[in-house]
Protein backbone atom coordinates (compact mmCIF):
# COMPACT_ATOMS: atom_id res chain seq x y z
CA UNK A 1 0.00 0.00 0.00
CA UNK A 2 1.30 3.44 -0.85
CA UNK A 3 0.25 7.03 -0.35
CA UNK A 4 -1.22 7.64 -3.78
CA UNK A 5 -2.82 11.00 -4.55
CA UNK A 6 -6.28 9.67 -3.74
CA UNK A 7 -5.28 9.62 -0.06
CA UNK A 8 -4.79 12.54 2.29
CA UNK A 9 -1.88 12.66 4.74
CA UNK A 10 -2.55 13.33 8.43
CA UNK A 11 -0.66 16.52 9.27
CA UNK A 12 -1.99 17.35 12.74
CA UNK A 13 -0.11 17.01 16.01
CA UNK A 14 -3.27 16.24 17.97
CA UNK A 15 -5.12 13.00 18.52
CA UNK A 16 -6.25 10.93 15.56
CA UNK A 17 -8.50 8.69 17.64
CA UNK A 18 -11.86 7.92 16.01
CA UNK A 19 -14.47 8.93 18.57
CA UNK A 20 -17.51 7.65 16.64
CA UNK A 21 -18.16 3.99 15.84
CA UNK A 22 -18.32 3.53 12.05
CA UNK A 23 -20.81 1.18 10.42
CA UNK A 24 -18.15 -1.30 9.34
CA UNK A 25 -16.99 -1.71 12.95
CA UNK A 26 -20.55 -2.17 14.18
CA UNK A 27 -21.09 -4.84 11.52
CA UNK A 28 -17.85 -6.58 12.50
CA UNK A 29 -18.85 -6.65 16.17
CA UNK A 30 -22.09 -8.34 15.16
CA UNK A 31 -20.34 -10.94 13.02
CA UNK A 32 -21.49 -9.53 9.67
CA UNK A 33 -17.99 -8.87 8.34
CA UNK A 34 -14.36 -9.40 9.28
CA UNK A 35 -12.76 -11.22 12.21
CA UNK A 36 -12.66 -10.44 15.94
CA UNK A 37 -9.66 -11.03 18.23
CA UNK A 38 -10.65 -10.46 21.86
CA UNK A 39 -8.66 -10.37 25.10
CA UNK A 40 -9.56 -9.20 28.65
CA UNK A 41 -9.11 -5.43 28.24
CA UNK A 42 -9.94 -4.95 24.58
CA UNK A 43 -10.37 -6.33 21.10
CA UNK A 44 -8.97 -6.03 17.58
CA UNK A 45 -11.50 -6.04 14.75
CA UNK A 46 -10.06 -6.82 11.32
CA UNK A 47 -12.04 -5.73 8.26
CA UNK A 48 -10.72 -3.60 5.40
CA UNK A 49 -9.43 -1.58 8.37
CA UNK A 50 -8.08 -2.94 11.65
CA UNK A 51 -9.94 -1.28 14.52
CA UNK A 52 -8.09 -1.20 17.84
CA UNK A 53 -10.48 -0.99 20.81
CA UNK A 54 -9.97 -0.86 24.56
CA UNK A 55 -6.37 -1.12 25.75
CA UNK A 56 -3.39 -2.84 24.11
CA UNK A 57 -2.17 -6.03 25.75
CA UNK A 58 1.60 -6.63 25.46
CA UNK A 59 1.37 -10.39 26.03
CA UNK A 60 -1.43 -10.83 23.51
CA UNK A 61 0.39 -8.75 20.88
CA UNK A 62 3.63 -10.68 21.45
CA UNK A 63 1.74 -13.84 20.52
CA UNK A 64 -0.09 -12.18 17.59
CA UNK A 65 2.30 -9.55 16.17
CA UNK A 66 0.93 -9.71 12.63
CA UNK A 67 -2.41 -8.26 13.75
CA UNK A 68 -1.07 -4.70 13.71
CA UNK A 69 1.65 -4.71 11.06
CA UNK A 70 1.12 -3.90 7.38
CA UNK A 71 -2.56 -3.13 7.80
CA UNK A 72 -4.67 0.03 8.06
CA UNK A 73 -4.94 0.74 11.78
CA UNK A 74 -7.68 2.85 13.34
CA UNK A 75 -7.31 3.66 17.04
CA UNK A 76 -10.60 3.76 18.93
CA UNK A 77 -8.93 4.75 22.21
CA UNK A 78 -6.14 7.04 23.38
CA UNK A 79 -4.38 4.06 24.97
CA UNK A 80 -4.08 2.34 21.59
CA UNK A 81 -2.95 5.52 19.85
CA UNK A 82 -0.21 6.07 22.42
CA UNK A 83 0.97 2.51 21.87
CA UNK A 84 0.89 2.69 18.05
CA UNK A 85 2.77 5.98 17.93
CA UNK A 86 5.77 4.31 19.56
CA UNK A 87 6.04 1.82 16.70
CA UNK A 88 7.84 2.33 13.34
CA UNK A 89 5.11 4.25 11.50
CA UNK A 90 5.56 4.43 7.73
CA UNK A 91 2.77 6.95 7.17
CA UNK A 92 -0.45 8.30 8.66
CA UNK A 93 -3.52 9.00 6.53
CA UNK A 94 -6.44 11.29 7.35
CA UNK A 95 -10.08 10.35 6.86
CA UNK A 96 -13.34 12.10 7.67
CA UNK A 97 -16.43 10.25 8.82
CA UNK A 98 -19.75 11.80 7.82
CA UNK A 99 -22.88 11.69 9.96
CA UNK A 100 -25.33 9.09 8.55
CA UNK A 101 -27.86 10.41 6.01
CA UNK A 102 -31.43 9.27 5.41
CA UNK A 103 -32.80 11.77 2.92
CA UNK A 104 -32.50 12.28 -0.81
CA UNK A 105 -29.78 14.46 -2.29
CA UNK A 106 -30.92 17.85 -3.58
CA UNK A 107 -27.66 18.61 -5.36
CA UNK A 108 -28.15 20.27 -8.75
CA UNK A 109 -26.33 18.10 -11.25
CA UNK A 110 -24.93 19.24 -14.54
CA UNK A 111 -25.97 17.01 -17.46
CA UNK A 112 -23.81 14.03 -18.29
CA UNK A 113 -21.38 14.77 -21.14
CA UNK A 114 -22.22 13.42 -24.57
CA UNK A 115 -21.58 9.71 -24.89
CA UNK A 116 -22.13 8.94 -21.20
CA UNK A 117 -25.20 7.27 -19.72
CA UNK A 118 -26.28 6.21 -16.25
CA UNK A 119 -27.62 2.80 -15.23
CA UNK A 120 -28.58 0.92 -12.10
CA UNK A 121 -26.59 -2.23 -11.30
CA UNK A 122 -27.81 -4.95 -13.65
CA UNK A 123 -26.82 -8.55 -13.04
CA UNK A 124 -24.16 -8.29 -15.74
CA UNK A 125 -22.68 -5.16 -14.17
CA UNK A 126 -22.79 -6.67 -10.69
CA UNK A 127 -21.03 -9.85 -11.80
CA UNK A 128 -18.23 -7.76 -13.31
CA UNK A 129 -17.70 -6.02 -9.92
CA UNK A 130 -16.58 -2.67 -11.39
CA UNK A 131 -13.81 -1.16 -9.26
CA UNK A 132 -14.27 -4.21 -6.99
CA UNK A 133 -17.72 -3.04 -5.92
CA UNK A 134 -20.47 -5.43 -4.87
CA UNK A 135 -18.19 -8.07 -3.37
CA UNK A 136 -19.79 -7.64 0.05
CA UNK A 137 -22.89 -9.47 -1.18
CA UNK A 138 -23.45 -13.17 -1.81
CA UNK A 139 -24.84 -12.71 -5.33
CA UNK A 140 -26.93 -10.38 -7.47
CA UNK A 141 -30.29 -11.31 -5.85
CA UNK A 142 -28.74 -10.56 -2.45
CA UNK A 143 -27.47 -7.20 -3.72
CA UNK A 144 -30.80 -6.38 -5.38
CA UNK A 145 -32.65 -7.02 -2.14
CA UNK A 146 -30.26 -5.38 0.33
CA UNK A 147 -27.99 -3.09 -1.64
CA UNK A 148 -28.11 -0.07 -3.93
CA UNK A 149 -25.93 1.31 -6.68
CA UNK A 150 -25.53 3.04 -10.03
CA UNK A 151 -22.89 3.31 -12.73
CA UNK A 152 -22.01 5.61 -15.59
CA UNK A 153 -21.23 3.90 -18.90
CA UNK A 154 -19.07 5.08 -21.79
CA UNK A 155 -18.82 2.96 -24.95
CA UNK A 156 -20.53 0.18 -23.00
CA UNK A 157 -17.89 0.21 -20.26
CA UNK A 158 -18.38 1.21 -16.61
CA UNK A 159 -16.24 4.29 -15.98
CA UNK A 160 -17.80 5.47 -12.69
CA UNK A 161 -19.74 3.70 -9.98
CA UNK A 162 -21.29 4.22 -6.57
CA UNK A 163 -22.77 1.39 -4.58
CA UNK A 164 -23.28 0.03 -1.10
CA UNK A 165 -20.14 -1.66 0.17
CA UNK A 166 -22.15 -3.55 2.77
CA UNK A 167 -25.63 -3.62 4.26
CA UNK A 168 -26.13 -4.04 7.99
CA UNK A 169 -29.74 -4.04 9.20
CA UNK A 170 -31.16 -0.89 7.53
CA UNK A 171 -27.79 0.85 7.01
CA UNK A 172 -25.48 0.87 3.98
CA UNK A 173 -21.88 1.98 3.52
CA UNK A 174 -21.31 4.03 0.36
CA UNK A 175 -18.44 3.31 -2.01
CA UNK A 176 -17.65 5.51 -5.02
CA UNK A 177 -14.95 5.49 -7.68
CA UNK A 178 -14.31 6.93 -11.15
CA UNK A 179 -11.82 5.73 -13.74
CA UNK A 180 -8.88 8.16 -13.76
CA UNK A 181 -9.30 8.96 -17.47
CA UNK A 182 -12.90 10.09 -16.94
CA UNK A 183 -12.60 12.23 -13.82
CA UNK A 184 -13.58 15.90 -13.64
CA UNK A 185 -16.82 15.40 -15.59
CA UNK A 186 -19.24 15.08 -12.66
CA UNK A 187 -19.83 11.38 -13.30
CA UNK A 188 -19.47 10.31 -9.66
CA UNK A 189 -22.05 12.89 -8.60
CA UNK A 190 -24.64 11.24 -10.86
CA UNK A 191 -23.81 7.80 -9.46
CA UNK A 192 -23.97 9.01 -5.85
CA UNK A 193 -27.22 10.89 -6.46
CA UNK A 194 -28.88 7.76 -7.86
CA UNK A 195 -27.43 5.48 -5.20
CA UNK A 196 -28.79 7.77 -2.46
CA UNK A 197 -32.18 7.92 -4.20
CA UNK A 198 -32.40 4.13 -4.27
CA UNK A 199 -31.31 3.90 -0.64
CA UNK A 200 -33.95 6.35 0.56
CA UNK A 201 -36.56 4.50 -1.50
CA UNK A 202 -35.63 1.29 0.35
CA UNK A 203 -35.64 3.02 3.75
CA UNK A 204 -31.88 2.73 4.18
CA UNK A 205 -29.54 5.05 6.06
CA UNK A 206 -26.35 5.89 4.13
CA UNK A 207 -22.88 6.09 5.68
CA UNK A 208 -19.91 7.82 4.03
CA UNK A 209 -16.28 7.61 5.14
CA UNK A 210 -14.30 10.15 3.10
CA UNK A 211 -10.65 9.39 2.34
CA UNK A 212 -9.65 12.78 0.91
CA UNK A 213 -10.84 16.40 0.52
CA UNK A 214 -12.47 15.64 -2.83
CA UNK A 215 -14.56 12.88 -1.29
CA UNK A 216 -15.48 15.10 1.68
CA UNK A 217 -16.53 17.92 -0.63
CA UNK A 218 -18.67 15.57 -2.70
CA UNK A 219 -20.32 14.13 0.41
CA UNK A 220 -21.15 17.58 1.77
CA UNK A 221 -22.54 18.57 -1.62
CA UNK A 222 -25.05 15.73 -1.37
CA UNK A 223 -26.20 16.71 2.12
CA UNK A 224 -23.80 14.85 4.40
CA UNK A 225 -22.39 16.62 7.46
CA UNK A 226 -18.84 15.91 8.77
CA UNK A 227 -18.95 14.15 12.13
CA UNK A 228 -15.40 13.08 12.98
CA UNK A 229 -11.92 13.13 11.49
CA UNK A 230 -9.40 10.47 12.34
CA UNK A 231 -6.00 9.02 11.54
CA UNK A 232 -5.21 5.73 9.84
CA UNK A 233 -1.81 4.35 10.82
CA UNK A 234 0.44 2.04 8.82
CA UNK A 235 3.31 0.45 10.73
CA UNK A 236 6.00 -1.98 9.60
CA UNK A 237 8.31 -4.32 11.47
Amino acid sequence: MGTQSIYEIWEKDGSGVLSVEPLILTACKEGRIGTVFSYPDGAIYKTIFTFLCGKPDEAFLAENPDLIYNTRLVCMSSEWEEYIRKLPIKFILRRELMAPLRCASDKKLRPLPEGYSISSFTEEIFEAHPFDQGRGYVDYPDFSQKGTGAVVLFDGRVVSASSSFLTFEDHVELDVFTDEEHRGKGLADHCVFEMIRQSVQKGLTIHWDAQNPMSSKMAIGHGFVPEAEYAVYWVEK
